[in-house]
């Protein structure tokens, strides 16, 4: 028997494959989910992990840490609880509509007169206001570092002379301690730092107050304070909200006989940096970031403005003040040739250089916006490709409160306003411009100190001012009853 071997050798064909790695199982994600479910209803004490690089828990996560500092924990938690609240809104009665009807149906709803609610609160306070205006003309006038209290470790005026310089008690308030970046103790501390120019490295790393670590300290006759004792709501403006503690909402505006809509929604804190302008009648105004267009609207709505320039440097928010005008005061001309006195153009604000021409300037700028940063993801400014924007966020504010102040003619009003709780970009920008422009030029500006003038809002929202540790400006806060804001608001004249 024979056998016959081949002696062909033929090498077994070999086939490389990749095997990607995935986290998703191929098998048993049910069961997995279904064990997940299971351990949140038997262990419903241990937190359930959230996904914290969602720019709204990013948000949360970096104001917990900042404003915590800032103010009381009671205080923050307060604000806290209203910024994650429903937002309460008010309207504007649109006069270039059927405003008649609009008001009486707003009435027969139970919505609160704004204008008729702080007229008869400014009258309840008028005699103090007289009072307080007789005792005010009999003092001397006080700049900034006079009219706050001096410190109690002031040293020994018989000790003067041992030291050459300054005590050592005084030496030791000009060091900058780490603990002192978090800015605690309110934003009254701000006065110590200045933004600094560059940013070098770990950008994710670096918290909003250590961008403060450039000590400068502006000479006291830099800043002057000067009380504004009434604000002055024009007869025209009329708005309307829902009584405290009910956050019903509004239908959406509908239009009239003119084919313009009868109402704006908006912040009813939106209107405080429009009524601290004080618009009177013959007015040149400029609302350097006017997107999206409430604020320009309820310049328009008081028929004073002899001339109102709108501009913003996104081509979107733009369109969105067009959109406003449009809806609101008509198309082309407008109703009544209302829209001949308004400009819209695109432009960088910081650029604008019609030097001394405005009576009145809005600086509504560019912020965090707490209340959009922990509730959309959508326009946030914490998402990680913001990074740098965001934190050079007070420097560019720096730079259009400075230009604002510059086309601001002599006499004139500006009003610088955010939309944050932030210290750093409210009172922290004020005080670095105002230092600034004492500086570097001649031009002769003052704080007005608007405590008094915002009192009959009280019925409205929650205010701070000096006594809370807010310096030069006031600020409405997240209220669970009233909830509104935040919004801060500075008033800065030209002398």
């Amino acid at each position: 028997m024979f056998i016959m071997y081949n002696t062909t050798y033929t090498r077994p064909l070999t086939v490389h494959t990749r095997h990607l790695a995935t986290s998703v199982p191929l098998f048993g994600g049910k069961a997995a989910k279904r064990r997940k479910q299971t351990m949140k209803v038997d262990m419903p004490h241990i937190p359930a992990k959230t996904n914290t690089a969602i720019p709204t828990n990013i948000a949360i996560n970096h104001f917990d840490q900042f404003y915590s500092s800032v103010y009381k924990e009671a205080r923050w938690g307060s604000m806290r609880l209203g910024l994650l609240s429903k937002q309460k809104y008010a309207v504007m009665v649109n006069n270039f509509g059927d405003s008649e009807d609009t008001i009486s149906m707003l009435e027969e709803m139970g919505c609160v007169d704004i204008n008729k609610e702080f007229q008869l609160a400014k009258q309840q306070q008028e005699q103090f206001v007289r009072d307080l205006e007789t005792s005010l003309s009999t003092q001397p006038e006080q700049s900034q570092g006079e009219d706050t209290p001096p410190p109690p470790d002031l040293p020994d005026p018989s000790t003067q002379g041992e030291v050459a310089s300054m005590s050592s008690s005084e030496a030791t308030t000009r060091l900058i301690r780490p603990e002192d970046n978090v800015l605690g103790g309110g934003s009254m501390a701000l006065h110590q730092y200045v933004p600094t120019k560059e940013l070098k490295g770990m950008d994710d790393f670096v918290e909003e107050a250590q961008y403060y670590q450039s000590y400068k300290k502006v000479a006291k006759q830099a800043i002057s304070i000067k009380p504004f004792l009434r604000l002055h709501f024009p007869s025209h403006l009329r708005c309307f909200t829902f009584p405290r503690g009910d956050l019903s909402s509004f239908s959406p505006p509908v239009p009239g006989s003119l084919s313009t809509l009868n109402y704006y929604c908006m912040d009813a804190a939106s209107l405080l940096p429009v009524l601290a302008l004080d618009l009177r009648p013959g007015h040149r105004v400029l609302d350097m970031c006017a997107g999206p267009g409430g604020k320009s609207l309820a310049m328009l709505q008081t028929m004073y403005p002899e001339r109102i320039t709108c501009n913003d440097i996104s081509h979107e928010r733009v369109r969105r003040v067009l959109s406003v005008l449009d809806q609101y005061v008509g198309r082309g001309e407008g109703v009544g040739k209302a829209r001949e006195s308004v400009e819209v153009k695109k432009s960088d604000g910081a650029l604008i250089c019609d030097y001394g021409t405005y009576d009145r300037v809005l600086v509504d700028a560019p912020c965090f916006s707490d209340r959009h940063a922990v509730t959309s993801e959508v326009g946030n400014v914490f998402v990680k490709k913001e990074i740098k924007n965001r934190l050079n966020m007070p420097e560019k504010q720096a730079e259009l409160l400075k230009a604002g102040l510059l086309n601001l003619a002599p006499g004139g009003s500006l009003v610088y306003s955010t939309c944050t709780l932030s210290p750093v970009q409210n009172d922290g920008v004020v005080h670095k411009v105002l230092g600034q422009i004492w500086e570097e030029t001649n031009l002769d500006f003052e704080v007005a100190d608007l405590n008094m003038a915002v009192k009959p809002f009280r019925f409205m929202c929650k205010l701070y001012g000096r006594k809370e540790g807010v310096k030069y400006g006031q600020m409405v806060v997240p209220f669970l009853p009233n909830n509104f804001g935040p919004m801060y608001f500075c008033k800065i004249v030209r002398v």
